[in-house]
């Protein structure tokens, strides 16, 4: 896989990859008219009294992972980390989309945005310690 490098995207980027290959295998093609699986993350400006809506300057989109250790008396595994990945950040009009060329591709990529978030969950784990 590529090197992962996150968050995928950000302001005005609202579509990942520009070219059309996979961004997990690089070997197959992706967007219209190849066949491709499609992580979308987003929100609608709505207009209540015409129950429709759409993608707004108005609105930032994000779509991310997030670690929230027990506290307080909670019960779990890593208590007191906070940890997040953000995957979508700030995306303008509020809506993003990820294309890959198959399931086995979209897969790999979310057991690495996983990854990513053990890792930080284990450094802040390994800071707390240290403190």
């Amino acid at each position: 896989m590529k090197e992962l490098v996150l968050p995928i995207l950000t302001g005005s980027n609202t579509y990942h990859p520009k070219e059309p290959v996979c961004p997990v295998c690089g070997e197959r093609k992706v967007l219209e008219p190849h066949s491709m699986a499609i992580l979308s993350a987003g929100a609608l400006l709505m207009d209540r009294k015409t129950d429709s809506g759409g993608p707004s300057d108005d609105l930032n989109g994000f779509f991310g992972l997030t670690w929230h250790g027990a506290h307080d008396g909670g019960q779990g595994n890593d208590r007191d980390i906070y940890h997040a990945v953000r995957v979508m950040d700030d995306v303008r009009g509020g809506q993003g989309e990820i294309f890959f060329c198959s399931t086995q591709c979209l897969r790999k990529f979310l057991n690495r945005c996983v990854d990513e978030l053990e890792k930080g969950i284990s450094q802040e784990g390994q800071t707390s310690l240290q403190e």
